[in-house]
């Protein structure tokens, strides 16, 4: 990769990137200076002109092909290094394909349009390594789409420890009452509430939690699945209220987010289901029966990862009989034989153990 650089009190500010490669990752350092700013434009194709600079090329870097001017839609993904404090006015202006930004919290300093146009943006990764600080809300500020955000706190209390927060869309458009002649203003999606859950550049994980039954009128299935799951997953500093809440909504609604796994072939996401005994009959008979419909490879996933129950076998290969399909229903007699021998196993060991047989003592005559 080649980047065109100036030298700014001591320290290195990012002009242009050329490469062939869209996911660019800038360095720490070029010739000694740390890296600590990008410029106003740095990543957008509307830049007028270009400006004087030096220029530093990577000496491990191959190169497939001629270098091309890496802004705009040539911005798939960017990895700032730890040492960056500030990006630029409108640095991402019109990088529709940019879809995943990572930085640390070094940065604090975001400037005005920094994000305008980006509306391919889906994820954020924040590495904490000073404290629980970061530019989060200013960034997701001029976003108005889902935004998916990892945490990642590498320091202090909260060392080695996730988070993985969803920020649902939000926009607002003008309706008309024709016939009164009423212009009035409709709000959708929950993201306008989300993206206020910052004080001091901290993220309050409570108020956060404490949204999600607005967010479950006002957004779609699958954003509700991200938000709970992703909770769940990595539960820093989620109460046994807000736990509860979560499980509670997956519980009301299993067969609708068993169907949606099942369809977008979310294996975590069944885990999690399974590992948090989340699973009830009717969305486990409902979520099996896609499954068979799908793919019959898709059953044998399930059988590895022990997402199985016998009522859930049962009631799968009722269906399968039902349907006449004979390869799945042979699968599921040999999974159903294999449980119930794992269960008699466990079964006899955990008597033993509560009745240890009585040998006899022998006798010699």
């Amino acid at each position: 990769m080649k980047i065109h650089y100036r030298i700014k009190n001591n320290a290195i500010e990012i002009v242009r990137c050329y490469g062939t490669d869209d996911r660019i990752v800038l360095p720490e350092e070029i010739n000694g200076l740390p890296v600590v700013s990008a410029a106003p434009y740095a990543f957008s194709a509307h830049k007028d002109g270009e400006e004087d600079a030096e220029t530093w090329e990577s000496e491990d870097a191959f190169s497939f092909g001629e270098d091309r001017l890496l802004a705009g839609e040539e911005v798939q993904e960017i990895v700032f290094p730890d040492t960056l404090k500030e990006i630029g006015r409108y640095i991402f202006y019109g990088c529709k394909k940019l879809e995943r930004l990572e930085f640390s919290d070094t940065l604090m300093q975001v400037g005005t349009g920094a994000f305008t146009g980006c509306s391919g943006l889906k994820e954020l990764v924040i590495h904490q390594k000073k404290g629980l600080k970061s530019c989060a809300k200013e960034i997701l500020g001029e976003l108005w789409q889902k935004i998916d955000v990892d945490f990642l706190y590498e320091n202090g209390e909260a060392g080695g420890k996730r988070a993985h927060m969803v920020f649902p869309e939000h926009y607002d458009e003008a309706v008309e009452n024709t016939p009164a002649r009423i212009l009035f203003t409709e709000y959708h999606g929950s993201g306008t509430n989300y993206r206020q859950c910052f004080y001091s550049k901290e993220l309050d994980f409570a108020e956060y939690d404490s949204l999600f039954d607005m967010a479950v009128v006002m957004d779609k299935l699958e954003v509700l699945v991200d938000m709970s799951f992703g909770r769940l997953r990595y539960p820093w500093q989620l109460s046994k209220k807000a736990k509860k809440q979560y499980e509670d909504y997956i519980r009301g609604n299993l067969k609708d987010i068993g169907e949606f796994l099942v369809e977008s072939g979310s294996l975590n996401g069944l885990e999690l289901l399974s590992r948090e005994k989340l699973w009830n009959r009717e969305g486990l008979e409902h979520s099996i029966d896609l499954v068979k419909q799908e793919d019959i490879h898709r059953l044998e996933v399930i059988s590895v990862q022990k997402l199985w129950t016998l009522e859930g076998i049962d009631a799968a290969l009722d269906c399968a009989s039902q349907r006449k399909e004979t390869e799945v229903s042979a699968f599921l007699m040999n999974e159903r034989s294999r449980m119930l021998k794992e269960e008699q196993k466990v079964a006899g060991e955990t008597e033993n153990e509560r009745c240890p047989v009585k040998r006899r003592k022998k006798f010699q005559l």
